[in-house]
């Protein structure tokens, strides 16, 4: 990994270390896990409260596949990996919209499972979020999912 690499946090071995506790993550809490992309993501809510922004962060562990009704399953999770909440099944059939967020390259998803509100996310990819999000990049990661959305899951 080159210098400029570290400077904008996009990998190295510690990343790759990442990535397999997430990998691990998510084969057990999914039956078949192994037949799923799996990637880190994350959401910052930024909010104006008196005379101070104050900023929130969501992170997820996600995981896809193509089939006949394509699939997302999303893990909530803190950054640290230690809080691991119960996987939600996103059938492409079952969401009531999808959309791929050009402007911001984010994605967004509205199931049943997720609650009311739509859930908004973004491909983790670098490692310069200090603490706030799951310390990984998953830049490699980005493009075949953004694909797979666009042409396969977003409605």
């Amino acid at each position: 990994m080159g210098f400029l690499d570290k400077i904008m946090g996009l990998g190295g071995a510690k990343s790759d270390s990442k990535k397999q506790e997430i990998r691990d993550i998510f084969n057990a809490s999914v039956e078949g896990g192994d037949g799923y992309i799996v990637f880190a993501a994350m959401h910052m809510v930024q909010e104006k409260k008196l005379l101070k922004e104050v900023r929130t962060f969501y992170n997820y562990i996600i995981g896809y596949k193509d089939s006949s009704d394509p699939e997302l399953v999303i893990i909530a999770t803190d950054h640290e990996l230690s809080d691991i909440g119960e996987p939600v099944r996103c059938k492409k059939s079952e969401c009531t919209e999808a959309k791929y967020l050009e402007q911001t390259g984010s994605f967004t998803v509205t199931h049943p499972g997720l609650g009311s509100e739509p859930v908004d996310f973004a491909v983790i990819v670098s490692t310069a979020w200090g603490g706030y999000v799951i310390d990984v990049s998953c830049l490699d990661e980005f493009a075949p999912f953004a694909e797979f959305y666009q042409n396969r899951f977003a409605k």
